[in-house]
């Protein structure tokens, strides 16, 4: 698997170095190369990162993060904070004459480049959202290819790359997917509880942003139109104006039966000439189409003056022939006036008398080339290209000629019953500057908001699981201290009790003792079986063992309701301890163990009964002495077993607090 991904990053990083080769090779301009080398700098840190050389990497996906965030901040930004102008400005000072849109890459590409390098920053770590970013990176490629067989021109922006870069990008992200597979764990239930939402948000996200930009470049391109469709009406209003002004001209002449007067001629047409510039001149036509009144009077106008229209302008003979003969309004089509430039004439006749003599006509050369230039003053050529034109001759042209938007606009002006075509097409740098950044802002920080999602439930299933390990091994640790407490109780038992009668032993004997020590009297009891070798020898131990146990009982039951002590002491020797017990009532007791063990039916092979020899010593006074005591019970022990067995002996009251 590994060298399965080694092989996809290295194609990714030989197409992006065979593509800035063409673009050098075939002298594009500077601003081609970006796109392959921001691509080609995220494969070399992946190829670094995976030959083990991961410092040299991680410096060089830094480098390359910190580019793709500035150009995600010129996405982001609104214009009134960083103007398009001021990004243009800096792209101006990377390179001359260079502008932000002709060198950044797509914004689906850049935000894709930026989750790879991510990716490789954090190692494509599943507890750093490894699988959520490379998971991210694939929906917007294949968003890229829906772009790319799926072309809206409505978009302003470019959001896909070409196939080209897409294939790219397509053979990176195989490989670190590849790369990083090795270190997840697809079966863990966190990774698929953490994963599983946030595709499912930045999904949402990136379907919000699809319907958002469409939404908004739709608008921006009404607007668009609308203005276009304003400028037309203006002038059309402006021309409606003119023809308006001008029948209101010719109908002043109607009022006399001579020809106008020069000066009178100049008095009355120079408000119109001045409200309509566009207007090259206002002239006075006789019967016989000869100019004998022109205004303004300047070279141009001058010499046309005595000219004879059927003859020197033959393409408007038939609007001349309408004024002047059939008394009826004329206009020409788009000709060429007597001055060199492009316009219409209007005639309008001017009939005199009651007998509806025709005096002449008021003629009005409107030029087309100034009525553009009237226009466009009302507009910012620098924002948009305007051009007018009728069939396929441009009369005007202004506006920048490059880095225009994807969007015109072309409406007809009816220009006194005349065809003209008005188009309008903003600059890209004017549509970009009003386009809203909101559908970028979001789908930045949906992303953002998926990954942080992320972050969240795989940190809390992490925790989780940790919890539960920790819950677990308390659980045992608990059970563990139970346990052991429990041997430990048995122990510390069995350190201070006979296993097989489970009476306190000797060790247990010796504390108590000592535990008394200040009590006065303080008897002490010592009992032997008699002849109990002959039991183990005839019986067997377990015999042995059961009247050892029967003993235990006996001797148990008699001292317990003296507070007293009753434990093997080895073998088949008991003692008992009696504190505050007399010499008297200690012999009785001894004496109840004695009868009470030969009346328990217990017998010797030969049918005689278990009997038992006891000792008996007090002390009356003066300090403990372990030794002395047990000495002095042994002795009477040992006298008993002398006399006969089946017997109490007692040993003379210890008084230890003086010698004797």
């Amino acid at each position: 698997m590994r060298r399965f991904a080694f092989l996809l990053t290295s194609a990714a990083l030989l197409l992006a170095l065979l593509a800035m080769v063409q673009a050098v090779t075939r002298l594009a301009p500077a601003h081609a190369l970006v796109q392959p080398l921001l691509i080609a700098s995220v494969a070399a840190a992946q190829l670094l990162l995976m030959l083990r050389w991961r410092l040299i990497g991680q410096v060089l996906a830094a480098v390359v993060m910190t580019v793709l965030a500035v150009i995600l901040l010129s996405y982001m930004l609104p214009e009134h904070w960083i103007s398009l102008r001021a990004w243009n400005r800096l792209s101006d000072w990377l390179a001359p004459e260079l502008s932000l849109e002709a060198w950044r890459p797509a914004l689906l590409v850049t935000l894709t480049l930026s989750l790879q390098a991510t990716g490789i920053l954090t190692h494509a770590r599943a507890a750093l959202g490894g699988p959520l970013l490379l998971g991210s990176a694939a929906m917007l490629l294949a968003i890229q290819l829906g772009e790319h067989y799926a072309p809206d021109d409505m978009h302003l922006l470019r959001y896909a790359g070409d196939l080209n870069h897409q294939s790219m990008l397509w053979l990176l992200l195989g490989g670190q997917l590849l790369g990083a597979l090795s270190h997840w764990r697809p079966s863990d239930l966190t990774l698929r509880r953490s994963l599983w939402p946030s595709l499912v948000l930045a999904s949402l996200t990136l379907l919000f942003w699809h319907q958002q930009k469409s939404a908004t470049d739709r608008t921006l391109h009404a607007e668009v139109q609308a203005e276009g469709q304003a400028l037309a009406e203006q002038l059309t209003r402006d021309i409606d104006a003119h023809l308006d002004a001008m029948e209101r001209f010719a109908n002043i002449w109607t009022l006399f039966d001579q020809l106008p007067g020069r000066l009178d001629w100049a008095n009355q047409a120079a408000p119109y000439h001045r409200d309509f510039r566009y207007i090259l001149n206002i002239a006075f036509v006789d019967p016989d189409s000869r100019i004998l009144r022109v205004h303004p009077p300047n070279g141009l106008n001058q010499r046309a003056l005595g000219a004879r229209l059927y003859d020197a302008q033959p393409a408007g003979r038939a609007a001349v022939s309408q004024a002047l003969e059939h008394q009826r309004a004329g206009r020409t089509e788009v000709i060429e006036l007597l001055q060199g430039e492009p316009g219409i004439i209007h005639y309008l006749p001017i009939v005199v008398g009651a007998e509806r003599r025709t005096l002449g006509a008021v003629a009005m050369a409107m030029s087309l080339p100034r009525l553009a230039e009237t226009l466009f003053e009302s507009v910012d050529v620098r924002q948009a290209r305007f051009t007018l034109q009728t069939g396929g001759q441009v009369l005007a042209r202004r506006g920048p000629d490059a880095l225009l938007g994807p969007w015109q606009y072309t409406t007809q002006l009816d220009i006194a019953d005349r065809p003209l075509t008005l188009t309008m097409q903003p600059s890209q740098a004017s549509l970009l500057a009003r386009q809203t950044r909101y559908p970028t802002v979001s789908l930045i920080v949906g992303l953002t908001l998926a990954i942080l999602l992320y972050l969240v439930l795989y940190t809390y299933g992490t925790l989780e699981r940790q919890h539960r390990r920790v819950h677990v091994a308390n659980s045992d640790l608990r059970r563990e201290i139970r346990t052991r407490t429990q041997l430990q109780r048995e122990v510390e038992w069995l350190a201070r009790h006979d296993e097989l009668t489970q009476l306190p032993n000797r060790r247990l004997f010796m504390e108590t003792l000592g535990a008394h020590a200040d009590s006065r009297p303080l008897s002490v009891l010592i009992c032997d079986i008699d002849h109990f070798k002959r039991i183990n020898d005839h019986h067997g131990h377990l015999v042995g063992d059961r009247f050892l146990n029967r003993l235990g009982q006996i001797g148990q039951a008699a001292v317990a309701p003296h507070e007293g002590l009753f434990s093997r002491y080895g073998g088949e020797e008991f003692v008992a301890c009696l504190p505050g017990v007399p010499l008297e009532e200690a012999e009785a007791i001894a004496e109840v163990i004695r009868r009470r063990l030969e009346q328990a039916d217990l017998h010797h092979h030969d049918g005689s009964a278990l009997t038992v020899s006891i000792g008996v010593v007090t002390l009356v006074a003066g300090p403990l002495d372990v030794a002395v005591l047990m000495q002095a019970a042994d002795d009477a022990l040992y006298r008993a077993k002398h006399e006969g067995r089946n017997c109490v002996r007692t040993a003379r009251p210890l008084d230890l607090s003086s010698p004797s």
